[in-house]
């Protein structure tokens, strides 16, 4: 799991994807954020707790993490990269945000207390009346087709029974969840993100994927490396890591298109083969429904498959 949370990260550690992809999920394709708006933060949150003298810290790791730039202010955007649904995730993110402002309190605490400038109320809060915090946004980008877990708190609540007052006074915490599978907006990515998810939606189907690297021939043909990576880490396809091994190491674009080729050439091969060892077993059972010996056998299956090398042994066993 933790390699596939780092191809994520190595991936949207591009400004100008990040800033695509919320272009596309919060402004519906309009460009708003551009890459200069994007500026990488800290991915690590400490979180520390006194129990009395006693002081114990813990650190957390975030995927993608960065401040983004919307006219004058700033806001927190945060992706987690998911390949499994969680069915807890609206309580996880709720702890991942609620330590991005605990993170922001604490610094101005500090800069408080170096000044000396609180008073009464504010003293003990240690930030000012008017201060404000800076909004944090988590996005969840699972990479399947279908999140069938929760996408807010109250999801997760049993409030059945309960009168409508306490149900309401209950607070929600709701998430922004992409589900790369099946995500309609795909086709309004300006970066390779529009290949990242055509690949994912169609990795199922090999005639649909052909007929898409068809179509984005031109994009395919030089995909970056950390693209090609994190669409075979995501779809569990193996092949195209052993390709890439074999035609296309030390790359750092790689001919997607070729790869697509040579997996489905691969596939196919692969029924061939299979579709002749089910033939050899036909032949096998009736020859020794004839009495044939091994031997004989043998001789029959060369003249019948000469370019195939058999071990009977296979079938015999």
């Amino acid at each position: 799991m933790r390699n596939k949370d780092n191809l994520t990260a190595a991936y949207l550690r591009s400004n100008s994807r990040f800033a695509d992809l919320i272009n596309v999920h919060c402004f519906g394709g309009r460009t708003v954020i551009q890459p200069e708006d994007v500026r990488e933060d800290d991915s690590v949150e400490i979180r520390i707790q006194r129990d009395g003298r006693k002081i114990t810290s813990r650190k957390r790791y975030r995927d993608v993490v960065r401040r983004v730039a919307c006219g004058m202010k700033f806001t927190v955007i945060c992706v987690e990269g998911q390949s499994y649904v969680d069915y807890t995730m609206p309580v996880r993110v709720m702890g991942y945000d609620t330590g991005r402002y605990e993170q922001q309190i604490l610094i101005r605490k500090q800069k408080h207390a170096q000044r000396r400038d609180l008073k009464g109320d504010e003293y003990l809060s240690g930030i000012a009346k008017g201060e404000r915090l800076q909004p944090v946004i988590t996005i969840v980008l699972y990479f399947g087709k279908h999140w069938d877990g929760a996408r807010s708190l109250k999801e997760l609540l049993d409030l059945d029974g309960f009168p409508p007052e306490i149900c309401e006074m209950t607070a929600d915490y709701p998430i922004s969840v992409i589900e790369v599978g099946n995500y309609p907006w795909a086709e309004d990515f300006t970066t390779d993100l529009k290949l990242v998810f055509g690949f994912i939606q169609n990795a199922d189907d090999k005639e649909k994927l052909q007929a898409f690297a068809q179509k984005e021939k031109q994009g395919f043909a030089e995909l970056a490396e950390d693209a090609y990576d994190l669409i075979g880490a995501m779809t569990n396809t193996k092949e195209l890591d052993r390709i890439k091994k074999e035609n296309q190491m030390g790359r750092e674009r790689i001919n997607m298109c070729k790869a697509i080729d040579d997996m489905l050439a691969d596939a196919r091969e692969e029924g061939r083969s299979e579709a002749e060892k089910t033939m050899i077993r036909i032949f096998i059972h009736n020859y020794l429904e004839e009495g044939c010996s091994q031997e004989e056998i043998d001789q029959k299956l060369q003249k019948l498959f000469p370019d195939r090398k058999i071990n009977l042994e296979e079938y015999f066993v």
